[in-house]
């Protein structure tokens, strides 16, 4: 008699992908290495630089994103021009969205979402009124809304322009679910990867000056909001029949949410990349 040999069921994923701006070049660097798994990845939910990083995961465009973090030219970002028209002429943004507005006229289109066959989600809140929205992909009606979607979840207050959707302003979803696993909870899906960028601890500082203590303060959110969110989860009818993974750096990363430096940059990418590919292995994803 020959013994049935019973295989193990391939896991479905979805991925909750936090924002953390400058920090997203670890995110980048993480879902690498899950690509590079061959995880069967069914749906991708982001807020902030994680709804776009998010996207271009969702459509498995992960040569697309790593060529962003490269490219990223920190002189192009800020200049005096940019400082001078926020604070001197009233303008409703620090920084123009332009950078991320091309990557996104180049990489984002309904034909490239529906043929990969994942879910997007991006986190945006409306400014009308102040309700958190989980814009879904399949919604758009266009190549340009689904576009917006994107950017808008992106959209940081004070830092890039709100975004107009229809008759509505949206901002970045980030400020209220910074680690959207919420967003997955009616998805065909086994497991959420949910991936941040604040620590699991925090180092020892020398000196704490204003900056610092304001930065450490935004990680320190950002950071409640991640174990929030998976305390949710495991009380969601829903999500707690799912597996909810959590990953993070262990310690501090050695760059400024708004720093755009771009060796840091290419040290982050290598640092999520060699971070989750040891917990994919530890965790036993595969």
């Amino acid at each position: 008699m020959v013994k049935k040999i019973l295989s193990k069921k391939k896991q479905r994923y979805g991925l909750a992908l936090s924002g953390g701006a400058a920090l997203g070049a670890y995110q980048a660097g993480a879902l690498k290495a899950i690509f590079e798994a061959q995880l069967d990845i069914r749906a991708v939910a982001g807020s902030s630089i994680g709804a776009l990083n998010g996207y271009l995961a969702a459509t498995g465009q992960i040569s697309e994103l790593l060529n962003f973090w490269r490219t990223i030219d920190q002189k192009k970002i800020i200049t005096m021009e940019s400082f001078a028209k926020f604070f001197f002429t009233g303008a409703n943004a620090l920084l123009s969205d332009q950078m991320q507005r091309t990557l996104v006229n180049q990489a984002v289109s309904l034909v490239s979402l529906n043929s990969s066959k994942r879910k997007y989600r991006a986190a945006a809140i409306s400014l009308r009124t102040g309700k958190l929205h989980y814009l879904r992909g399949e919604d758009a009606q266009s190549d340009e809304e689904l576009r917006d979607f994107v950017l808008a979840s992106a959209a940081v207050p004070g830092v890039f322009p709100p975004i107009k959707i229809k008759d509505e302003y949206f901002i970045d979803g980030g400020l209220v679910r910074n680690t959207p696993i919420d967003a997955l909870e009616n998805e065909r899906i086994d497991s959420v990867i949910a991936i941040s960028m604040e620590p699991e601890e925090y180092a020892d500082e020398e000196k704490i000056n204003t900056s610092h203590l304001a930065l450490r303060t935004v990680s320190i959110f950002f950071r409640s909001q991640a174990n929030d969110a998976v305390e949710r989860a495991a009380m969601s009818p829903k999500l707690r029949k799912k597996k909810i993974y959590l990953l993070r750096p262990q310690h501090t990363l050695g760059m400024q949410q708004y720093e755009f430096d771009s060796r840091k940059i290419e040290q982050l990418i290598e640092q999520g990349y060699n971070t989750t590919k040891e917990f994919i292995i530890k965790q036993r994803l595969r």
